[in-house]
């Protein structure tokens, strides 16, 4: 048996904390972990939800269905990589992830500052879309960081633009405080600016998130 490729058109699933239009001031686009329900992370960033900011949680384009919630949509498990499959996965929600926020930013103010947070393998989805460069964006969140072994991520963080990128640990998430000072090396050493930041469990805050400034900013708009 041969193994072959095919790249064919997907229909995404994307959901929001807000909506778009004159309003908007902040615009965060949030990845979520590996096989996790986007309505998890959104329940994370309910502080974050003002009227200012417009929050989208894509859904990964591989799910399944949460045999315990089954019948809530939003409850449906997404997975960013498939096993073996990293580099057409890569490509894939970079497409993604490009037509979905040039849709969302052709609805808000022109010039909107973009943050982007990813989580857990969200990390990783977000370091490899933001690498191939197509997207202006703020400042990059790597929150409890996971990246597949396949992903060579030493050369993803050369290749990301120069933009502030702060890394969040917490004990009580993916990896241990230890990973989040390594991560924060690698990018150092990849000649970015990278800080690190911690946080509890729960609900997430603008500070824990390294972007306490953000809400000062806001209300010059």
């Amino acid at each position: 048996m041969s193994p072959y490729s095919f790249t064919t058109p997907r229909t995404a699933h994307f959901y929001s904390l807000g909506e778009p239009g004159p309003a908007i001031a902040h615009l965060w686009v949030c990845l979520h972990g590996h096989d996790q329900a986007v309505a998890d992370l959104a329940a994370q960033l309910v502080n974050l939800d003002t009227p200012e900011r417009l929050l989208v949680l894509p859904e990964a384009l591989s799910r399944r269905a949460d045999p315990a919630t089954s019948d809530r949509p939003t409850d449906a498990l997404g997975v960013w990589f498939a096993p073996h499959s990293v580099d057409a996965d890569l490509a894939d929600l970079t497409t993604y992830l490009d037509g979905l926020t040039d849709h969302i930013r052709a609805r808000c103010p022109a010039g909107t500052p973009v943050t982007v947070l990813g989580y857990g393998h969200g990390a990783a989805a977000a370091v490899g879309w933001l690498a191939e460069n197509h997207l202006v964006f703020e400042r990059l969140i790597l929150y409890a960081a996971v990246f597949p072994p396949e992903i060579d991520r030493r050369t993803l963080f050369a290749a990301l633009p120069q933009r502030p990128i702060v890394v969040v640990s917490t004990t009580t998430a993916f990896t241990p405080e230890v990973e989040g000072a390594e991560l924060v090396r690698e990018l150092l050493d990849a000649g970015q600016t990278a800080r690190l930041s911690y946080a509890d469990a729960g609900l997430l805050t603008l500070a824990a998130l390294g972007a306490g400034g953000e809400a000062r900013s806001s209300r010059l708009h």
